[in-house]
């Protein structure tokens, strides 16, 4: 939160909620009826669940915490460590297609196959962004590759490189200068090395406002730097930032993304602040044109993920907190679903859920037409004829390591 010249943040801070795991509230008549895909953060299986909660999939996979499942029912997958970058699963979790690379948070899919993703490079600090006596002594830098079906950089776009049209754009003061909240409640002020922690990346669509103002035009690029509390926009042809937004209002900020209408739906984290708000803005204005906030029951400091659904309801991935919920325009809670997979790795950072998305019935039905049998391995079966014991059959793979320890 950019307080008296400072961007102030504060540190880490795990959420869990006391009562059962699994699905707490399910209004059949008010939530959007689908299929919910994710992973708890860097853990070793990404899950596809139904809106009881009952786990109709899984992948095992490599320390990833996002996700997509595409439309033949492949799935793709981040991979973090030394060999990270992208891996393509087929449902029977047999790699189809890799990509490895210094990646990092995000991944955005297009029709014919390209990705764009993030990346970063160390790299020495820019000349007058920091203050002399607190710039670091190298700066991990962002940058945003789009690469084509066979791996190939077909486009780059550095953040160091485009400092000054960032801080143009935002109204952020030069020097930047970054601070962490201490304990006693003091500030530390950081010599931060991670300027941006960009952590989306999302190709625009069509939209009204993208034909009315270029600078929102369909194939622009809409980003999150969540040290800098900025949203901004890309112009891909013109390799140039055109549009940013957010200091002053968003406080560590997860992805934001275009709606239909143009606006920007945003998960503004709140760590400073000490609870979050999922906005929507009016981008060339900045006004809030919808907002669900609970001071005393919804907050996730470090990560988070949100969706607007078709009909209109709002998917909160409330991380930290290993919560994913569903809310109405009004705010209601028709659907609240709390992650049971803790402990799925040596950190067990599993107990977060970094992104969720929900998928409809159709959306899914390449996947459900290529499962394993029922009872397999790996997948679950969707014919529940069987009961439990179909359940606990396609679990025993799981339960076999990571499963049994998450209730320990």
């Amino acid at each position: 939160m950019l307080e008296e010249g400072i961007i102030k943040t504060a540190p880490p801070m795990d959420r869990r909620s006391r009562g059962p795991a699994g699905v707490r509230t399910y209004r059949q008549d008010g939530c959007r009826a689908g299929y919910t895909l994710f992973s708890p953060g860097m853990g070793n299986i990404v899950l596809l669940v139904d809106a009881a909660g009952v786990v109709v999939h899984f992948w095992p996979v490599h320390r990833t915490h996002l996700c997509q499942l595409l439309s033949n029912g492949d799935l793709l997958a981040d991979r973090y460590g030394e060999q990270g970058g992208l891996e393509r699963l087929a449902p029977d979790a047999s790699c189809v297609w890799s990509w490895r690379g210094p990646y990092h948070h995000d991944f955005h899919t297009l029709p014919d196959g390209r990705i764009v993703l993030l990346t970063h490079r160390q790299e020495p600090p820019m000349d007058g962004f920091f203050a002399p006596e607190e710039a670091p002594a190298a700066i991990r830098n962002d940058v945003v590759l789009e690469i084509d079906p066979a791996g190939q950089v077909l486009w780059t776009f550095s953040f160091r490189e485009h400092a000054q049209e960032l801080l143009e754009r935002s109204g952020l003061p030069r020097p930047v200068r970054y601070g962490m909240r201490r304990s006693d409640g003091t500030l530390e002020i950081l010599r931060q090395s991670d300027w941006t922690h960009s952590n989306t990346v999302e190709v625009l669509p069509d939209t009204p406002l993208g034909r009315r103002d270029p600078r929102f035009r369909a194939g622009n690029v809409l980003f999150s730097c969540r040290s800098l509390d900025v949203i901004g926009v890309i112009d891909r042809d013109r390799q140039e930032i055109v549009w940013a937004w957010g200091p002053g209002v968003l406080d560590g900020q997860h992805q934001p993304t275009m709606l239909p209408d143009g606006h920007i739906l945003v998960f503004d984290n709140g760590t400073y602040r000490g609870y979050s708000v999922v906005r929507e803005i009016d981008p060339p204005t900045g006004g809030t044109v919808w907002e669900y906030r609970h001071p005393e029951g919804f907050f996730s400091p470090y990560r988070s993920g949100v969706q607007r659904l078709p009909d209109g309801n709002t998917l909160i991935c409330e991380s930290d907190a290993g919560r994913i919920f569903e809310v109405t325009p009004a705010g209601e809670v028709v659907w609240d679903y709390y992650s049971p997979f803790w402990g799925t790795n040596a950190g067990n950072e599993g107990r977060h859920v970094y992104r969720a998305t929900r998928y409809t019935e159709d959306e899914v039905a390449g996947l459900f037409s290529r499962k394993p049998p029922c009872g397999g391995a790996v997948g679950l079966g969707r014919d529940r004829r069987r009961g439990p014991q179909a359940f606990v059959d396609g679990l025993h793979y799981y339960q076999q390591g990571f499963l049994a320890r998450s209730w320990q």
